[in-house]
């Protein structure tokens, strides 16, 4: 998972079946269920945006699925970065010092991603925050067709 850097990285000319990716899907949406209902995850997923690809094209091969993943958090009268740092503190493994500031993210996208390589994801709050930032009227998500596969509530 790259960690919250908007650059694709070129993987090669890898390519999944729509059948895995199809399966992936599915884990996907039960993943973020399950991560909104852990109480100790200081974030929440709020929509997740299904894009590229998958959703773009009818061809039995696809090169990853694209998922724009929007979060907040959950208890927002809490100062971010302190929550952020005392969820860090709570881990089993080291977090480098940088990774503090934004390990509760982190963790969110890790546990969405469950180690599947065929899934892309991607930060939708800072693409879109991106998209404003240089004048753009939507950000990449929406270019071409997309689907809502989870809205919060």
């Amino acid at each position: 998972m790259q960690k919250l850097n908007l650059e694709k990285v070129k993987k090669g000319n890898i390519t999944y079946s729509r059948e895995t990716a199809q399966r992936a899907l599915e884990n996907v949406i039960q993943r973020i269920e399950k991560a909104n209902n852990k109480k100790d995850f200081i974030y929440k997923i709020t929509k997740a945006v299904l894009f590229g690809s998958y959703i773009n094209s009818d061809k039995d091969k696809v090169g990853d699925l694209d998922i724009a993943l929007y979060i907040e958090l959950k208890d927002k009268s809490k100062d971010e970065i302190e929550q952020n740092f005392a969820r860090a503190r709570t881990s089993i493994n080291y977090v480098p010092f940088l990774m503090r500031f934004i390990y509760g993210k982190e963790e969110v996208f890790k546990y969405v991603k469950d180690k599947k390589r065929v899934l892309q994801l991607h930060y939708g709050n800072k693409v879109d925050e991106d998209a404003k930032n240089f004048n753009e009227p939507i950000s990449y998500i929406y270019i071409d067709k997309h689907k809502v596969i989870y809205e919060w509530g």
